[in-house]
């Protein structure tokens, strides 16, 4: 499954299928089944197929149903029979059914419809196109527009929320990305965006809480000890910074970022050796950087102050 940066593709399928039943007296001795299929907006279906296996002798009998979605069968022998309702474009069926001999018998079927595959869904594709050329606002229409069609995929409304965070619409993202976690708490990437949502509100405790998360459940994701580490820089916690970003740099030895924020934990505990050495790995990984220009200039004044640095 495509997925925008971040994301993950996820797919989901449940069926569903609801069977009335009932028996009336038929003055005539012969056996009759009828009744009606419909969908989950009280549709008729038309053609749909279906079976009726005897278990006992091995034998099968078929019908499918009108326009009006009814169907009508007659002179089945009595007996338990196994039910398969089928139709294009719905979740097959099967029950068991016991026949009376000289009854009428009045079942309906109510079918769920297999929603489309998200992956095939125009708008989807449109917004992953959009992203990766990072049209952000154009893609967010877009996934929008196909989580109106298919409000509980996890992976569209995720990727509709990597691109609120993106687009700095914070409160929406989270507000997609919480309920979520009420219908599956157990992806790492969704509580990883809601980290970074939250560190992004400056709410550190609850971006600490699913960065941690996100440990738990992808325990060598290079980039949640990244985040991690993030939040201990900003809390002064240069410890823990220095321990969550020698283990990112450890599980992607190329984590040019992970370089870079290291190097500012060793300047702000005044480790300038160590500094300049990260900072140049973080410039020997991404020499065409934006921060590159910065990164050289701060290299020169750091090289300065070891050079100026009283010897005892």
């Amino acid at each position: 499954m495509k997925r925008i940066k971040n994301s993950f593709a996820w797919r989901v399928a449940s069926s569903g299928l609801s069977v009335a039943a009932l028996i009336l007296p038929l003055l005539a001795q012969e056996t009759i089944i009828k009744g009606q299929v419909i969908d989950k907006e009280n549709k008729p279906l038309a053609n749909v197929q279906i079976i009726f296996y005897d278990v006992s002798r091995g034998t099968r009998f078929s019908v499918k149903t009108k326009k009006d979605g009814t169907y009508f069968k007659v002179g089945l022998p009595p007996s338990t029979y196994k039910v398969t309702v089928s139709a294009e474009g719905y979740f097959p069926f099967e029950t068991n059914l016991q026949i009376e001999f000289g009854r009428e018998q009045i079942v309906n079927f109510t079918l769920e419809k297999i929603p489309p595959r998200i992956g095939d869904d125009p708008d989807f594709q449109e917004g992953l196109k959009y992203f990766e050329t990072g049209e952000l606002e154009r893609a967010a229409a877009a996934f929008k527009k196909a989580a109106e069609r298919a409000p509980e995929s996890i992976e569209v409304n995720y990727n509709l929320a990597i691109c609120y965070l993106r687009l700095q619409k914070t409160a929406e993202a989270i507000g997609i990305l919480e309920k979520l976690l009420l219908s599956k708490n157990d992806i790492p990437e969704i509580y990883l965006a809601l980290g970074e949502a939250y560190f992004n509100r400056g709410e550190i405790e609850k971006a600490l809480t699913n960065f941690r998360r996100a440990q738990e459940l992808q325990p060598e994701n290079d980039r949640i000890y990244y985040n991690l580490g993030l939040i201990y820089y900003k809390n002064d916690q240069l410890e823990e910074a220095l321990a969550s970003l020698k283990k990112a740099i450890e599980i992607n030895p190329k984590f040019a970022s992970a370089y870079y924020q290291l190097g500012l934990v060793f300047i702000k505990k005044g480790d300038f050796a160590q500094a300049i050495e990260n900072l140049e790995k973080f410039l020997e990984l991404e020499p065409e950087a934006k921060e590159a220009a910065q990164v050289k200039i701060i290299i020169e004044e750091l090289k300065k102050k070891i050079s100026f640095s009283p010897v005892f």
